[in-house]
C-alpha cells in the first residue's frame, strides 16, 4: 500500500473541512447489483466497520437475508475502502479499489455452483495512475495535489474487465483492460483503452459498460454536454480501437451525457442526468449492423420531470427490462422508474411504477440500480444522514415487482441508561473492554443530532454551587449539554446551536463555555454562562451564546490556561485575525468581554500550511526548569515539530525550543504530567504512513525547556490512530479513534502500561483511520470519564482503579 499518498489525501481532508465534514459515512447502496435470487449492496465507507458488499438472499420465509460479507484483503485491520463502483456478470464480481493504494485497480470474487463467492484476485495496476504524487515525505504540494482521488469504475464480462482509473496532474484519466488467465485467479493488464481525440479528458471513463467485444466509456464533461465512446476489440481478442463517438443534439451546456451507460446488443443507453431543460434524459442509440454506424433511436423520460432530478443518473438492463433511477426527484428522496420493449429493436415504453415506501427527503434513492430476472434493487446511499439504505425487489405472482424492502448495513446502536453495566468477559453490552464499566451511552439522535451529524471534542464542567456534572459535547451542528450527576441516567439539557463543523472544539473558564468551529464560515468563538444549566425546566432546550467573540472566523481548535485567563485558538482560518494559523491570543479574564491580546506564528514549522499549529498546552510554568518559573508557557503541536513558546508577553512571545523525532509524521497533540516534567505526544498520521504498526506515543523529557528531550515511546495494542489525551494524576487517558479509550499507568513515567480499555467502536478490527473516538475527558472528581464517539455518540465510564504489581 502507498501510506504515503494516503497520509497526504488525509492532510487534505483536514485542510478542506470548511465545505463538509471531514469523516464520510458508510453510504450503504453506493453501488448495487442484481442476479440470480441475489442482490448485492456495496457499502464503501468505513464509518461504521470495515468496507464491504453485503451479498443478501432470500431464506425459506421469503425474507431477506445477508448470506455473505465481502471485504478488502485485510480491510478489518488496515482500514482500507472500496470504491463506489461494482460490476456483476457471469458469476463474476468486480468491485472497485479505494484510495489508500494507488495500484489497487479492483478486487474479484468468484460464486460457486453452491453460491457462495471465493476470491478470484486483485486487479493490479502496472502503472500508478498517480504515481507522481507518491513521496517519501509529506509536504504541502503531496496534500494540495492529492485533495480526493476519484474512485475507480469497473465493468466485467466473462474474463474480460475494465477499470476506469483517475489521473493527476501531468497524468488523463484512463481505462485499463484486464484478462483473467484461463484456470487460475490472475488477472492480467493487456492494455488501454484511448480515444482517437487524444485527451482523455471530460472524466472519461466516469461510466463504462462491456458485453462481448464491445465496450461504451462515458465522458459526462467532454464538449459542451458530454460523450460516449464506443470500442470494438479485434476477432484476436487483444485489441480495442475506438468505433464511434457518440454525441447528443440539444441537450444543451452540463447535460452530463454519459454519467451512466449500458449496452444491450445492439442497442446503447446512455443517461445524461444534468439536461436542466427535462430533469434529465435517457437517450437510446441502435448500431446499424452493416455500417457500424449508430443511430438515435429515442428518449426516455419520466411522466413528470423538473430541473435537478436527475434522471439517468443509473442505468440497469436485463430480460428486456430497463430501471432508470432519477436520486434528485421528489426533495431528492430520489425515485426508480422501469421500462419495457417488445423484442430486441422495440421502443422502450415506461411501465408501472415501483412502490417503495418510507423515502425521506436527501435519501437519493436511484442513485445506484441492479436488475436481474427475478430480483432487484436501488441504492439510497444518502438515507439516514449517509449510512444508507437499499430497497430490494422481487417478483410477484403475476410478474410485476412486489413493494420493496428496505435494507440496511445494521451496526446501530441503542440508548444504554438505568444501571451500570458492568466490564465482564472483555465485554460490556456490545463493546469490547477491560477494567472500564459503562455507566451509560446516548446516541447521536438523543443529542439532538439531525441524520449525518457527528461528534468531535467535549469536554467537562462541575457546578461549584451545587457539584452537579456536566458533559459539553461538540456537535457539528453545535454544543449538546448533557446532565451526568447520576451517570447511569443523563440527561439531555439542550443545544446551542452554531454554523455547522466538522470539528470544533471546547474548554470551560470560570463556569463559561468557550467553543470554536473549523471550516464553519464566520463563527468566532461563542461564550455560554454554564450557569444557566442550572435554571432548565421542561429540556431539552434551545439556547443561545451570551457573547460572541468576532476576532476570528474559524479556528480548529481553542486552548486555555486557566490560571493565567487567556484562551489561544490555533489553525485559524477562513477571516478575521489568522495568525498565519498560529497562536491567536485573547484575554478572557472577563468572560463576557473577550480581547484581542496578541499573536504568535512559528514560519519554521506546519504542514498544512506554514506556521500552522494543531493544537497546544498553556500553563503557568512550575516544572523542573528554574529559569521559567511562574512564566506563561505554550506546548504547541505544530504539525511538523514540538514547539515551546514563551508567552508571558503577548505582544512579543518567545520562541524557546522546536524538537523533531525520527519518523515523524504529524504532530497533534499532547499532554504535560502534573509536576510539568513530561510530556506525552501523539502523532496522528505515523499509524496510517506505515512508521508504526501500532499506537505510538512519544515521551518527552522538557525539564529544560531550552532542549526536550525524546527519552521514550509507548507502543499500543493496536494499530489504531491516536487521536487526544490528557493526564490526570498517574494515568494518561488516550482517545484513539477505532481502539475508543485507552487508559495507560505512568506510575513510571518513562515506561508506561495499558491498564484499562474501553472500545466505543463495536465493529471488526481497530485500524488506523479517522472514525471513533475524539476525546476522552477524565477530570471530574468523581472518577467519570466521558468520551465523544463521532459516529456513535456519548459515553459515560467508569474504570477500575488497577495498581500495577511492581
Amino acid at each position: 500500500m502507498n501510506r504515503i499518498a494516503r497520509a497526504s489525501s488525509v492532510a487534505a481532508l483536514l485542510l478542506l473541512s470548511a465545505s463538509q465534514s471531514l469523516w464520510p459515512q458508510d453510504q450503504f447502496g453506493r453501488a448495487v447489483a442484481a442476479e440470480g435470487r441475489q442482490v448485492l449492496v456495496l457499502k464503501p465507507n468505513v464509518g461504521r466497520g470495515p468496507a464491504t458488499v453485503y451479498v443478501y438472499g432470500q431464506g425459506e420465509d421469503g425474507a431477506w437475508q445477508v448470506a455473505e460479507r465481502l471485504r478488502p484483503r485485510g480491510g478489518e485491520q488496515t482500514g482500507e475502502g472500496f470504491s463506489g463502483s461494482i460490476a456483476l456478470a457471469d458469476d463474476l464480481l468486480l468491485v472497485g479499489g479505494g484510495d489508500p493504494d494507488v495500484r489497487w485497480g479492483a478486487d474479484a470474487w468468484e460464486r460457486g455452483v453452491t453460491g457462495g463467492w471465493t476470491e478470484a484476485g486483485r486487479l493490479a495496476l502496472s502503472s500508478a495512475p498517480v504515481g507522481e504524487h507518491a513521496q517519501a515525505a509529506l509536504d504541502l504540494g503531496t496534500v494540495m495535489r492529492i485533495l480526493q482521488p476519484a474512485p475507480r469504475v469497473v465493468a466485467v464480462d466473462h474474463d474480460v474487465a475494465l477499470v476506469a482509473v483517475p489521473g493527476g496532474p501531468s497524468t488523463p484519466r484512463g481505462v485499463r483492460v484486464f484478462q483473467r488467465e484461463s484456470g487460475s485467479n490472475g488477472w492480467l493488464e493487456r492494455g488501454e483503452l484511448e480515444p482517437i481525440d487524444g485527451g482523455a479528458s471530460g472524466q472519461f471513463g466516469a461510466s463504462l459498460a462491456i458485453e462481448g467485444a464491445r465496450a461504451l466509456v462515458g465522458a459526462p464533461r467532454s464538449g459542451t454536454s458530454g460523450s460516449v465512446y464506443v470500442f470494438e476489440r479485434d476477432d484476436g481478442g487483444s485489441t480495442w480501437t475506438q468505433t464511434a463517438r457518440l454525441v447528443p443534439e440539444g441537450l444543451g451546456a452540463g447535460a452530463g451525457f454519459g454519467s451512466a451507460v449500458a449496452l444491450d446488443g445492439g442497442s446503447a443507453l446512455v443517461g445524461a442526468p444534468g439536461s436542466q431543460a427535462t430533469g434529465g434524459v435517457v437517450i437510446a442509440f441502435a448500431m446499424d449492423p452493416s455500417t457500424g454506424s449508430w443511430s438515435e433511436r429515442g428518449r426516455l423520460s419520466p411522466p413528470t420531470s423538473q430541473p435537478g432530478d436527475a434522471f439517468g443518473s443509473a442505468l440497469a438492463i436485463a430480460g428486456g427490462e430497463l430501471w432508470v433511477g432519477g436520486p434528485g426527484s421528489n426533495e431528492r428522496r430520489g425515485a426508480v422508474y422501469p421500462f419495457t420493449r417488445e423484442g430486441s429493436n422495440g421502443a422502450w415504453q415506461r411501465a408501472g411504477p415501483l412502490r417503495v415506501r418510507g423515502l425521506e427527503p436527501g435519501d437519493r434513492l436511484g442513485a445506484s440500480v441492479g436488475l436481474g430476472p427475478q430480483v432487484a434493487v436501488a441504492g439510497a446511499p444518502l438515507a439516514d444522514g449517509g449510512i444508507g439504505r437499499a430497497a430490494a425487489f422481487k417478483r410477484d405472482d403475476s410478474g410485476g415487482w412486489a413493494d420493496a424492502v428496505w435494507l440496511d448495513p445494521g451496526g446501530r446502536l441503542e440508548t444504554v441508561a438505568g444501571a451500570e453495566v458492568p466490564c465482564e468477559a472483555g465485554a460490556a453490552e456490545r463493546f469490547a473492554c477491560r477494567d472500564v464499566n459503562l455507566l451509560a451511552f446516548l446516541p447521536i439522535s438523543e443529542l439532538g443530532g439531525t441524520p449525518g451529524e457527528g461528534l468531535s471534542d467535549l469536554w467537562g464542567w462541575t457546578d461549584p454551587e451545587t457539584g452537579r456534572e456536566y458533559a459539553l459535547v461538540g456537535r457539528s451542528g453545535g454544543a449538546a449539554f448533557v446532565d451526568i450527576t447520576d451517570p447511569t441516567m443523563p440527561v439531555y439539557l439542550g443545544a446551542l446551536p452554531a454554523p455547522r463543523s466538522g470539528a470544533r472544539d471546547l474548554k470551560v473558564y470560570e463556569d463559561h463555555l468557550f467553543f470554536t468551529g473549523d471550516g464553519a464560515g464566520d463563527h468566532g468563538m461563542l461564550v455560554f454562562d454554564l450557569t444557566r444549566l442550572r435554571d432548565v425546566r421542561d429540556p431539552p432546550v434551545t439556547f443561545e451564546p451570551d457573547v460572541r467573540y468576532d476576532g476570528i472566523h474559524s479556528a480548529h481548535n481553542l486552548v486555555i490556561d486557566t490560571e493565567s485567563g487567556f484562551a489561544y485558538t490555533v489553525g485559524n482560518s477562513g477571516g478575521g485575525e489568522t495568525c498565519g494559523g498560529g497562536l491567536h491570543i485573547v484575554d478572557i479574564r472577563d468572560p463576557l468581554d473577550p480581547t484581542f491580546a496578541g499573536c504568535y506564528m512559528d514560519s519554521e514549522t506546519g504542514l498544512i500550511w506554514q506556521g500552522r499549529t494543531h493544537d497546544a498546552q498553556c500553563v503557568v510554568y512550575r516544572g523542573p526548569d528554574q529559569d521559567y518559573q511562574d512564566r506563561e508557557i505554550c506546548f504547541a503541536s505544530n504539525e511538523t515539530a514540538l514547539r515551546i513558546v514563551d508567552v508571558t508577553d503577548k505582544g512579543d512571545p518567545l520562541p524557546l525550543a522546536a524538537a523533531s523525532y525520527p519518523g515523524l509524521a504529524y504532530v497533534h497533540q499532547g499532554w504535560l504530567t502534573e509536576d510539568q516534567r513530561y510530556f506525552y505526544l501523539d502523532d496522528e498520521l505515523d499509524e496510517l504512513v506505515g512508521r508504526t504498526e501500532r499506537t505510538r506515543m512519544l515521551i518527552w523529557d522538557v525539564s529544560d525547556l531550552d532542549d526536550p528531550v525524546l527519552v521514550g515511546e509507548h507502543l499500543g495494542s493496536t494499530g489504531a490512530t491516536d487521536h487526544n489525551l490528557y493526564v490526570k494524576g498517574d494515568r494518561v487517558y488516550q482517545a484513539n479513534y477505532q481502539a475508543g479509550l485507552r487508559v495507560l499507568d505512568i506510575s513510571d513515567p518513562e515506561n508506561p502500561v495499558e491498564v484499562a480499555f474501553f472500545d466505543t467502536t463495536p465493529y471488526e478490527g481497530d485500524p488506523a483511520g479517522f472514525n471513533g473516538a475524539w476525546t476522552a475527558f477524565p477530570f471530574f472528581e468523581s472518577g467519570t470519564v466521558i468520551v465523544s464517539s463521532m459516529k456513535e455518540g456519548l459515553f459515560v465510564l467508569r474504570p477500575h482503579r488497577q495498581e500495577l504489581v511492581p
